[in-house]
């Protein structure tokens, strides 16, 4: 028998413990995981960390061996404005020499997440080029937002010149943008975002090449958005624009103002079927590139902070069983019958 913490913590989702227990911490409340079992069996996919969870680190050479000693593979680097890691302003001093003491260490960089909406972001077209000497051919895009209250086909005609733009854009350089998609209606500030039903945002690219243009379909916003496993006909129907993968789980938790939103747990703890998501993945051929986003640490690393307020360890310890789990389900989605 748990006791009431216990429960808690097993049973109803680290942060529902955090959330209950007065004058704690997050990670006060939610004890690190235990070592398990190491994961073995062969990996269709490299695992990337996303840096946003590393910003409390500023040296690249301490962001690269914090993602090796958890076993990642590589690192999304966000170059956006502080504290991201690189500023999109100086993009071309900057993101360089960062990439190359980040891969001096073994950790590849296959993608970066920055604040391109089009081909006519600010210093849009200086990020592409440098990533794209770089070796680095993906990077994350969006998102497009409608406005509440107006016809919802001629908002998404509007944004397909704009796509066409950044496709050519993309193709000059060799890049693939990774439309990230969210579900529905976001919690900061009653945005609504293009991709919540994943139809609007193929209608949008429909007529492009997804070698320039695609999608990085989010495990979690994509599952909320699609229950009842319509989340797996929209990956299927996504097909070859599936482009990037980024995963985190949750549960919908009722919001007091009575909208339903995603309550973030670690991987393996909320609705996401992740070794189904995986078989299907393999079976529409995806080969993208893959990473995790812990957001469902409550503190400094799962918002993107500067400054810890929980310990290294911790946080090491999070994110390193987030890795076991998924790989775990990687493994398994190879004999899974859909």
């Amino acid at each position: 028998m748990f006791n009431r913490r216990e429960f808690m913590l097993r049973g109803a989702g680290a942060g529902v413990a955090a959330a209950a227990l007065p004058g704690s911490s997050y990670a006060d409340a939610v004890p690190p995981p235990a070592a398990s079992t190491p994961v073995t069996g062969a990996m269709p996919w490299k695992i990337d960390i996303y840096s946003k969870h590393l910003q409390f680190l500023r040296d690249p050479h301490e962001v690269a061996l914090a993602a090796k000693s958890m076993g990642y593979d590589g690192l999304d680097i966000t170059v956006r404005p502080y504290p991201g890691h690189i500023d999109p302003a100086r993009v071309k001093q900057d993101l360089p020499p960062f990439v190359q003491a980040v891969r001096s260490n073994g950790v590849e960089v296959h993608m970066v997440t920055a604040p391109i909406a089009d081909a006519d972001s600010p210093h849009a077209e200086e990020i592409l080029e440098t990533a794209a000497s770089l070796g680095i051919h993906s990077y994350w895009w969006g998102s497009f937002q409608y406005v509440k209250g107006q016809p919802i086909l001629p908002q998404l005609e509007a944004m397909r010149p704009r796509v066409a733009k950044l496709a050519r854009l993309n193709e000059k350089y060799g890049m693939t943008a990774m439309y990230h998609c969210f579900g529905g209606e976001h919690t900061v500030n009653d945005k609504v975002f293009v991709s919540g039903p994943m139809w609007d945002l193929l209608y949008v690219l429909k007529d492009q090449d997804p070698r320039f243009v695609g999608i990085q379909w989010d495990s979690c916003h994509m599952t909320n958005a699609g229950g009842m496993r319509t989340w797996e006909l929209n990956l299927r129907t996504a097909g070859p624009y599936i482009r990037g993968v980024s995963w985190k789980d949750s549960l919908p938790e009722k919001a007091a103002d009575g909208r339903w939103l995603p309550h973030y747990l670690p991987l393996g703890h909320g609705n996401v079927e992740l070794t189904r998501a995986n078989a299907v993945l393999r079976e529409i051929g995806f080969n993208g590139p893959v990473e995790i986003q812990p957001e469902h640490m409550k503190g400094a690393a799962g918002d993107g902070k500067d400054k810890l307020v929980e310990s290294r360890e911790w946080v090491s310890a999070t994110m390193t069983e987030d890795l076991r789990t998924l790989r775990a389900a990687i493994v398994e989605s190879e004999t899974y019958k859909l």
